[in-house]
């Protein structure tokens, strides 16, 4: 195990997207904090991310990066505009003089904005991406699926191990309840990918079986998924069934999770938001595996070990995804009366 580095004084933590990537991050951020608690930590982040972090105790900072705005310069071939904005930025990050800048990320974009922030040293993941001569040291990550990597934030043990010497990443947020009128719970079912969807029969035989025992069930997401999700509230027929999909703001959203009795969901940021939140949370996973486990007996990760799974962005089923069809409305029910929480009176049965 490496030597602990010279405690710094400011680090900024590079993460710019995406949604549950950056939760999953707040455990580097964490760690840190537990690892340097005098250090000030700044983290650089994309606009539509920045509500969740803003506020948050272990953050001194939260510097908004306008990539929009920059490539709407590129583009127009504003040349003059878009290298002011370049300078000043700079000159912001580097009036902070950072002894770390932490590029959580990987990518090109990442590491030319650790570039530009300077600092005494430059730290990063490796990937194929350009850049890498602009990092002082390199990290390798866990892959997906690795044997270390375990629970929620362990894939950036390696990180904080370098930075640190030890320590656990756990993510965590610290955000206010929605205030609600009465309990309620939180279905998440909507992602980027279709090899990460549980089935729509699957959600409706668990949502009917849930309305059925009087459980209030808000079904969150983005305003891509209203459609989908008003589908999932005509199918089950029960009023306490409600679409929320579109109708929150990220931060909304959050608070909501923060308020929630439990949270089921896929591999989704809201998903990662309920563990982040310390709200007992069932996480359905089949092609992707981010992580295998959950801290504590409050949440569980359900995961079908197929031969071909997980097989990220290359599924070989054809289109069936069995990891996630055999991952059955039955084997949630039979989780969610584990949790330790008002859901252990559950009926473990189908509604019908």
């Amino acid at each position: 195990m490496p030597a602990p580095l010279p405690p710094p004084k400011r680090i900024l933590l590079i993460r710019l997207s995406a949604f549950g990537d950056v939760v999953i991050a707040t455990g580097l951020l964490q760690g840190l904090k537990r690892a340097y608690p005098d250090a000030e930590i700044d983290w650089l982040v994309q606009p539509e991310f920045a509500p969740l972090l803003q506020g948050q105790p272990a953050i001194a900072d939260v510097i908004v990066w306008e990539r929009r705005q920059w490539g709407t310069w590129w583009r127009g071939l504003h040349w003059l505009m878009l290298w002011q904005a370049i300078s000043s930025f700079s000159a912001r990050l580097r009036a902070r003089d950072y002894d770390w800048v932490i590029d959580a990320q990987g990518l090109f974009k990442s590491r030319a904005l650790a570039r530009l922030a300077g600092g005494r040293m430059r730290i990063g993941y490796d990937s194929k991406e350009p850049g890498k001569h602009w990092l002082h040291q390199i990290v390798q990550r866990f892959p997906e699926a690795h044997s270390q990597r375990r629970f929620i934030g362990d894939e950036h043990a390696p990180m904080l191990h370098a930075l640190a010497g030890a320590g656990d990443c756990i993510p965590c947020l610290d955000l206010a309840a929605a205030a609600q009128a009465a309990p309620y719970l939180v279905a998440a079912p909507f992602t980027t990918r279709p090899q990460k969807h549980w089935p729509e029969a699957h959600w409706i035989a668990l949502l009917k079986s849930l309305a059925v025992d009087g459980h209030r069930v808000l079904i969150l997401g983005g305003p891509a998924d209203a459609g989908a999700a008003a589908r999932l509230v005509v199918a089950t027929g029960g009023s306490v069934i409600e679409n929320h999909a579109g109708k929150t703001s990220l931060l909304g959203a959050a608070e909501l999770i923060a308020g929630a009795t439990a949270v089921i969901g896929v591999d989704t940021g809201l998903t990662h938001l309920g563990f982040a939140l310390q709200r007992p949370t069932i996480a359905l996973f089949g092609s992707t595996r981010p992580y295998a486990a959950a801290r504590g007996t409050d949440s569980l990760v359900l995961f079908r070990d197929l031969a071909c799974a997980p097989c990220g962005r290359h599924p070989s089923c054809a289109g069936r995804f069995d990891c996630l069809r055999q991952l059955t409305p039955q084997t949630v029910l039979a989780a969610l009366k584990q949790l330790p929480t008002p859901l252990r009176g559950v009926q473990v049965r189908i509604a019908t």
